[in-house]
């Protein structure tokens, strides 16, 4: 793509441009959401995102709020990414293992966790039954939109290892 050339407009049409009304309150019912939860497809990366109700993934901006399930006695694959998550521990019991310290902390109901970018980690449910339930809150939609979505995932290792932007 060959370079172009800027515009310019009057710095008060700027300010204009970003006024924005204030958002309304928004509710998720717990019912609705089991539901589906049930229903969708669970994948290890991700099972359920939010929306608000013009249907966009940013409930707060910059972040974006998804359901994760994992099985009983299964895993998610060692990862390591340039955004952050805040966990919620919906239900359920497991372990997040941080692959560099080679720590296990066992997780269960009503914990949270913050896990900082470019820590490589991944989630356990060594249980027989019930998922391990986690509600994920993360700066994704910020860095996707700085361009600085970058991760290692399905790879092993440190940020050095980032495979590019994950599109």
């Amino acid at each position: 793509m060959p370079v172009q050339n800027g515009r310019q407009f009057p710095y008060l049409e700027f300010r204009k441009r970003h006024v924005q009304e204030t958002p309304a309150p928004v509710i998720w019912p717990w019912k609705t959401l089991a539901e589906e939860l049930a229903a969708a497809e669970h994948s290890e990366y991700g099972t359920l995102t939010l929306a608000g109700p013009d249907g966009g993934h940013q409930i707060v901006p910059g972040t974006s709020m998804t359901f994760q399930a994992v099985r009983p006695g299964e895993r998610t694959t060692p990862h390591a990414h340039s955004w952050w998550h805040l966990y919620f521990v919906r239900s359920g019991s497991g372990v997040l293992v941080l692959d560099e310290t080679s720590e296990d902390v066992g997780i269960d109901d009503d914990d949270i966790l913050l896990i900082p970018a470019w820590w490589t980690h991944h989630f356990e449910n060594r249980g027989s039954e019930g998922d391990l339930l986690l509600l994920n809150m993360s700066n994704l939609p910020q860095l996707a939109s700085l361009h600085n979505k970058f991760s290692t995932e399905g790879l092993t290792g440190t940020p050095g290892k980032a495979k590019g932007p994950n599109r």
